[in-house]
């Protein structure tokens, strides 16, 4: 039992984390001993789990199966820039309590952010997309992922629209991180390497 290990961000100190077993002390008589802090259910193993950084706990299902409180998702990438990277990273919490509508529609916002900050000008996100393309900013597949990204989570801010399922929502969190790590983190780490070959 003691070999249960789950990696999560931890959702006090925000790190990444590997959690270890809380130790269960107990007394008989006079001595103390000390034992794994875990019981098995009918449906599993359920244990606690301490953040190797902060010692705050969490109660884990077998594998990471459930977590209690919700770990937080994988920060975005730093290269992009802030108000972009805040949108997705709030679409990625959203997902990640289950608030499918809500992600879709921050993943929109993060894309329609970061076609303002590429230079777009028009007045609503099918021409800004359009127009990023014509501008050669984006290329013929990246318009797909960003129209995509547009079309659901229009569906999730409008009343009387399909509904967002979990795998909607997955899939277009994927693209509109993908879009982002294409125009901004892949030519900041380019720029990044030649920087560094003195080039």
């Amino acid at each position: 039992m003691n070999n249960l290990k789950v990696s999560i961000y931890c959702p006090y100190c925000k790190r990444h984390t590997a959690l270890q077993m809380a130790p269960a002390e107990y007394k008989i008589g006079h001595e103390t001993y000390t034992t794994a802090c875990a019981w098995q259910s009918r449906y599993g193993i359920w244990w606690i789990g301490v953040c190797n950084y902060c010692n705050e706990p969490v109660l884990v299902k077998n594998e990471g199966d459930v977590v209690f409180p919700t770990p937080l998702p994988s920060p975005s990438d730093e290269r992009i820039p802030e108000h972009i990277r805040q949108d997705l990273d709030e679409a990625k919490i959203c997902f990640s309590v289950n608030a499918y509508r809500a992600c879709a529609v921050m993943a929109r916002r993060a894309i329609q952010s970061a076609a303002i900050d590429k230079g777009a000008t028009k007045g609503n996100l099918v021409e800004q997309i359009n127009e990023l393309e014509s501008s050669g900013i984006i290329t013929k597949d990246l318009k797909e992922w960003a129209t995509l990204v547009r079309w659901i989570g229009n569906d999730a801010a409008h009343p009387n629209k399909d509904k967002v399922e979990k795998e909607d929502a997955e899939d277009i969190l994927t693209l509109a991180e993908q879009f982002l790590n294409v125009i901004y983190v892949a030519p900041a780490l380019a720029k990044e390497r030649r920087k560094k070959r003195g080039k």
